[in-house]
């Protein structure tokens, strides 16, 4: 799907070509390896903080290896960001009102919150740290796995009882992994752009 098609499709049927597009290359990924397991799937309808210009879907579709370990496939394309890489995270509260609501990096177990006492130090390594969304003319799309996070029950279920969100940020992150306090911004800084992870 080349740019120029993605970008003539507004409001719902953009969001019914992502996920056309996305059944499609996920039914052709899994199909032989995963043809009688359980699959789970969820997404998230993508909105700006501050511009309603920015639109879009993401959608997530677990399955395990042959050795039992879960992997997460996540798609997301997006509309009305600026050119450029901006990065993305699984955040911990699925709250977009406002954005900030989302909280912090989904991370599970003794170093997930940032406390005085237990600075987050843990970038790029939270549970939720993806890769960053690549735009082009105003059109991003990013293709990512992970078995950092699950949509099946268990300690890294991003489904446990706060939810969780996917957060857009105005920057790329740079992966800065320090030994003490992160550099300011260096995990993408502002928020752009929030979408609360839903199961279908």
């Amino acid at each position: 799907m080349t740019n120029q098609t993605v970008a003539t499709f507004p409001g719902r049927p953009f969001t019914a070509a992502l996920l056309a597009l996305f059944f499609f290359s996920m039914n052709a990924a899994f199909a032989d390896e995963h043809e009688h397991e359980k699959v789970d799937v969820a997404m998230a309808t993508i909105q700006g903080c501050a511009d309603e210009g920015i639109v879009g879907s993401a959608l997530l579709h677990e399955a395990a290896s042959d050795e039992g370990i879960k992997q997460v496939e996540i798609y997301m394309l997006v509309r009305g960001l600026s050119d450029g890489d901006h990065a993305v995270h699984i955040h911990e509260t699925a709250a977009c009102e406002p954005c900030t609501a989302a909280g912090g990096h989904h991370d599970p177990g003794p170093h997930g919150k940032s406390t005085p006492d237990a600075p987050d130090f843990n970038h790029p390594f939270h549970m939720g740290d993806l890769v960053n969304l690549s735009v082009q003319n105003g059109i991003g799309e990013m293709r990512t796995s992970t078995n950092r996070v699950t949509l099946s029950p268990g300690r890294l279920s991003i489904f446990d009882e706060d939810g969780s969100a996917f957060i857009i940020h105005t920057e790329k992150d740079t992966y800065c992994d320090h030994e003490d306090e992160l550099e300011g911004g260096c995990a993408g800084g502002s928020r752009d752009a929030c979408g609360i992870i839903r199961p279908m």
